[in-house]
């Protein structure tokens, strides 16, 4: 009687290297304060340890990834794993290119969870910053206390996201901020958007196409029930335009990515 063949896993770095030769694929990590300018680079993050020997269980030899908090890539391979230090031999940096204009997003939170989607969505759409607005008809309010376990949760996400699409930059996200408050913040010159139900608003594409290349663009979304008429008054008096995003009513998720893809399409290719 014959023994039934059993199938050996295959080796983690031959699949690795396998990945890399047919798709030029590499798995990224994000070490925020890391030197390029060296031949040679410690990664001492545990969670990017852990993801690098536990979960992925690579090898030495194997060809990796990094990106920095300065828009910086490196493309190295993998010296020496230990339990509190990966030792990687930088290869090849890139420094990421001008991408134009800058894109704020200020967008009251939603429901059930849902800003993690916003912020994941947005970051692989190539948004610069994330600013969780906090407006008079806003239901989901992160008290400061709240907020520090929020923003690391935040963080973490806008992160992972930019791995996935190969950013080289990861959004920043700020604590939650009035509305009042990021009005009186707005860039002089920018360029801010302000969706929104209410009077006669123009068509987005019209003031996109309007949009000065470099200009900083700011993108407001309101809360269920958009914002309220005096909200709406006071933004115009900082200079917002306020803008129709169709004939339809969008949930604010879907109207954060609508106008965020809008922009990037139209204001940076």
């Amino acid at each position: 009687m014959t023994r039934p063949r059993v199938r050996s896993s295959p080796d983690p770095l031959y699949l690795a290297v396998r990945r890399n030769f047919f798709w030029g694929f590499m798995y990224r990590f994000y070490c925020q304060d890391a030197d390029f300018s060296k031949p040679h680079l410690t990664i001492s993050d545990h969670h990017e340890i852990h993801h690098i020997k536990d979960v992925l269980r690579l090898k030495d030899g194997a060809l990796i990834q990094i990106f920095n908090a300065k828009s910086e890539q490196a493309d190295g391979t993998i010296e020496n794993i230990k339990e509190s230090a990966i030792l990687v031999k930088i290869k090849k940096v890139t420094q990421a290119k001008p991408q134009g204009s800058k894109i704020v997003l200020a967008c009251a939170p939603p429901k059930k969870g849902k800003f993690e989607f916003i912020i994941e969505k947005c970051t692989e759409l190539g948004v610069d910053e994330i600013i969780p607005l906090k407006t008079k008809r806003t239901e989901v309010i992160f008290n400061e206390e709240r907020m520090k376990g929020k923003l690391n949760r935040f963080e973490a996400v806008a992160v992972n996201a930019s791995k996935q699409s190969k950013r080289f930059k990861v959004p920043s996200i700020s604590p939650m901020t009035s509305l009042p408050q990021v009005l009186k913040n707005l860039d002089p010159q920018g360029l801010h958007l302000f969706p929104s139900l209410h009077q006669n608003p123009k068509q987005i594409v019209e003031v996109l196409l309007k949009a000065v290349e470099g200009q900083t663009i700011t993108i407001f979304i309101g809360p269920e029930g958009d914002f309220t008429p005096d909200e709406l008054e006071l933004a115009i008096k900082y200079g917002c335009v306020p803008v129709s995003l169709g004939d339809t009513v969008l949930k604010v998720e879907t109207a954060a990515i609508a106008v965020v893809a809008a922009v990037k399409f139209l204001c940076r290719n």
